[in-house]
């Protein structure tokens, strides 16, 4: 059971679960890292299933180093890897946006344009909407407030909502829909197919969803509150954030985003599915998936028609 504010919420079975692993496992790697490591230079944070208090022990360690380009030499990258390597069976992806140095004014600053790659978008949407800190949680906490306050500018007005946000989870979740669909085109066989596809469908709706609300909640607030609401909201992992906002009203999406993990976090199902292929769409097993997953998109239709009326700005941000 999860309490949110007066109201208690008793949470699907496995989620409960998955959220109860993920605190023990954070506060192993954070003692960890504490005893070893040393200054306030720099910050180490996880994002994935880790940040969003979904994991579990099939789950990955998708972990970066941030802190200023001046202080790049000073980053422990041994010291960390080999902490955080004997701590989890699977590990981040080689040379992928994981287990790296990033410069802060990289994740900060690098929004839009040219120089804002897909590794440095793919790093900044995941810490700011499914990141938890690992060493030093007050200068994480300081990169946090200083990318926020870049998304939300003393000129945004009270009757807007914070929109250079919304704009930025939308070209994400967008780009990653489109690259998984040239991916699948190509043949590329680096991931499984079906649990990358079923991901897309359940967790990475989850975490875009998770933005909007977040942006959605900011309306009817000058720059200062909608800086402190997003703050708030977005410290929070993606299902706390959704029960924040919308109580036990999100316990119909919840039960759905439930059945995603269960299955996911059963060794034979996974194994199953993952031998499943772009070409074997009508397989039993990933149909009845992807039809919760189709579910789960109109309970999150519901709750935001629900809770945001017709002349929300959240809708005009939407669709313009």
């Amino acid at each position: 059971m999860t309490s949110i504010g007066t109201v208690s919420i008793l949470l699907p079975d496995t989620i409960a679960s998955n959220q109860a692993y993920t605190a023990a496992r954070l506060d192993e790697m954070r003692s960890a890292l504490a005893n070893q490591l040393h200054g306030s230079a720099f910050c180490v944070v996880v994002t994935g299933s880790f940040g969003r208090h979904e994991a579990s022990e099939q789950s990955d360690l998708d972990y970066f180093i941030i802190g200023r380009e001046v202080d790049r030499d000073l980053a422990p990258h041994l010291d960390v890897s080999e902490i955080l390597g004997s701590m989890v069976t699977q590990k981040a992806a080689v040379n992928g946006p994981f287990s790296s140095y990033v410069p802060a004014e990289e994740l900060v600053n690098r929004i839009g344009l040219d120089g804002d790659t897909n590794s440095i978008t793919t790093r900044r949407l995941l810490f700011l909407l499914e990141c938890e800190w690992l060493y030093n949680e007050v200068g994480k906490r300081a990169f946090f407030d200083e990318l926020i306050a870049n998304y939300v500018t003393e000129t945004v007005t009270r009757e807007s909502i914070a929109r250079f946000l919304v704009n930025d989870v939308i070209r994400y979740y967008r780009t990653i829909s489109v690259d998984f669909e040239i991916k699948t085109r190509e043949g590329d066989a680096s991931k499984a197919w079906a649990p990358r596809r079923l991901k897309l469908v359940f967790s990475r709706k989850m975490l875009y969803f998770g933005g909007i609300i977040a942006a959605a909640e900011t309306a009817d607030r000058d720059y200062v509150g909608k800086r402190a609401k997003l703050s708030e909201l977005l410290q929070l992992p993606p299902i706390t954030r959704v029960q924040t906002v919308f109580g036990d009203k999100s316990l119909p999406a919840l039960e759905l985003y439930d059945r995603f993990l269960r299955e996911l976090s059963d060794p034979d199902v996974r194994k199953r599915l993952e031998k499943v292929g772009p070409n074997d769409r009508s397989d039993a097993e990933l149909r009845s998936l992807l039809d919760a997953g189709k579910q789960f998109s109109r309970e999150l239709i519901k709750l935001m028609n629900d809770r945001y009326g017709p002349d929300h700005p959240i809708h005009e941000a939407l669709l313009m």
